[in-house]
Order: C-alpha cells, then structure tokens, then sequence
C-alpha cells in the first residue's frame, strides 16, 4: 500500500502523483507473492464530484479520504491523527 498525505483539499494531480506511486512500487517493489498495490490518498477535504471524475480517469488502484472517514482497521494501522499533525508542524 502507498499512502499519500495531503495537507490541503484535494486536487486532480494528486490522482496523477499517487498512481506515479503506484506504479513504481509494482515495478521495483512488489514480488509475486505480494497482492496488487493499492494507494490511499488522505486529504483535507474535497469536491466529491471532482474526487469521482478525477478516479473515473485513474488506471490504478487508488482511492481518496479524509482521516476521520477511514475504517477502524486502517486507522489503527496508520499513524494517528495526532502523530500526522505533530509530524507535519515538524515535532516527533
């Protein structure tokens, strides 16, 4: 998986850089015995309609949320909420 933070709203590039992301991790990264790589881009926030026309485009594997939106599972397998503001303000 190649999780993209975006600290802004969402914008149609970011599906362009993610799936860039994608595809190299399939390319140099993954091994046959590995499953498909899947990006997640988290952001701000977004145009739900421009989120839908700017995946429909998208090749890759790829999907777009907000922190607070994704399920417990994943939540607990990522940083949390807090850590990735501290990280991003530049503290530990």
């Amino acid at each position: 998986m190649v999780v993209e933070l975006k600290t802004g709203d969402f914008r149609p590039d970011h599906v362009g850089q993610l799936s860039f992301s994608v595809t190299l991790v399939d390319a140099r990264l993954r091994r046959e015995l590995h499953a498909e790589t899947v990006g997640l881009l988290l952001v701000a926030g977004g145009n739900d309609s421009v989120i839908r026309y700017s995946l429909g485009a998208s090749n890759a594997p790829v999907g777009v949320a907000s922190y607070d939106l994704l399920p417990p599972g994943l939540q607990r397998a990522l940083p949390s909420e807090a850590q990735l503001q501290r990280a991003l303000r530049g503290g530990s």
